[in-house]
């Protein structure tokens, strides 16, 4: 039995982070992108209303401290915390000061959110959103009535990054007046070498990776919450289930490459489930016999940590499409123990094409 390590090194808290991060974030844009296709555009729209207003309900004046960006003007502390916080979580930003009372940040292409081709299909109603949701308000959570928010540039519409700037007016801003778009055919250059750095002291590199991994794990906590929230747990889970049916159609053999289990024997496809799921530091083990394995599971993390059985039967459809994906001659059987909470999936060589 292979339980998992309680301590690691540097290299593997990298690779663990970034297993556990890449698969996160599969999962939070499967869910939302499978909404979009079942339910429409204003249901996605409406899923990250909701999951920016509660990350940031979360976040954001505790991090302030966090990111020692507390003392600087408030359209400053703004562009700081969004380019700090969103840096750790692994998107590729810039900021730029252009004064006390103005200053600028940029999401770089590609998106955490909608990897891929996939980002193509996304209405430009999200990334609107998204930007109209979080970023006025950030006047309000620092007491600076006269800070706003105006939007310059989208991907969805065109240009090459999403792009911003905070301004501190002269006079107070009434809600309506905190977000505008203004496009604006040039602006500032980023210079990496200005760029402010991260205290090493308070933030070394392991604090960062940690930073990462947990602000996926959040959001995918957070959408499904949202997802119960707007439809309800039956229809709710027929969104999940189908989401995880095709992202494990469409990522095992990515996921067996990363995991380094690319065999299809029961044995190589439990270790790849293993690898998953050991990433979110659950309590995991592994069993195998000739023919068979079993993946031992004490915890659901990043999904749950409830009982939640509707939510774990949505979860096993990827487990059950993982091991058709990997071997047609494979099965397997989930059984769950409510009081323990302990999922044990087993998979078994059954010797005949079962598809």
């Amino acid at each position: 039995m292979k339980q998992i390590k309680l301590e690691e090194t540097f290299e593997e808290l990298g690779a663990r982070t970034a297993l556990a991060g890449s698969f996160a974030w599969q999962m939070v844009s499967g869910i939302t992108a499978m909404c979009y296709r079942e339910k429409g555009e204003a249901s996605l729209v409406e899923i990250w209303r909701r999951l920016l207003s509660s990350e940031q309900k979360e976040r954001f004046v505790e991090a302030l401290d966090k990111l020692q960006i507390r003392d600087n003007p408030p359209a400053v502390t703004a562009a700081y915390y969004h380019y700090f916080s969103n840096s750790i979580g692994g998107l590729n930003m810039q900021v730029i000061v252009e004064s006390d009372r103005k200053a600028w940040i940029r999401y770089m292409a590609p998106w955490g959110s909608y990897p891929g081709i996939a980002a193509l299909a996304v209405p430009p109603a999200v990334r609107r959103t998204i930007l109209s949701t979080w970023h006025p308000r950030n006047g309000e959570l620092l007491n600076c009535p006269r800070l706003g928010w105006v939007a310059t540039k989208f991907v969805a519409d065109g240009h090459p990054y999403d792009e911003g700037y905070f301004y501190e007016y002269d006079h107070d801003l009434r809600p309506e007046e905190r977000f505008r778009v203004e496009h604006v055919s040039q602006s500032p250059e980023f210079i990496p070498e200005n760029a402010p750095k991260l205290d090493p002291e308070v933030w070394p590199e392991e604090r960062v990776l940690k930073g990462g991994y947990n602000y996926s794990v959040d959001y995918v906590r957070h959408v499904i919450a949202i997802l119960y929230e707007i439809l309800g747990v039956f229809e709710a889970n027929q969104v999940i289930q189908m989401a995880m049916r095709l992202l494990g159609a469409q990522f095992t053999a990515d996921l067996a490459q990363k995991t380094g289990f690319t065999g299809n024997a029961p044995a190589d496809v439990a270790g790849m489930l293993h690898g998953i799921f050991a990433a979110f530091r659950n309590p995991v083990s592994l069993e195998a016999s000739e023919g068979e394995a079993t993946v031992v599971l004490d915890g659901l993390v990043p999904f749950t940590d409830q009982a939640d059985p509707e939510l774990r039967e949505s979860v096993f459809e990827f487990v059950k499409m993982v091991v058709r994906q990997r071997n047609g001659h494979l099965s397997v059987a989930r059984s769950f123990d409510v009081a323990t909470l302990q999922e044990r999936w087993t998979i078994k060589d059954e010797g005949r094409w079962l598809w």
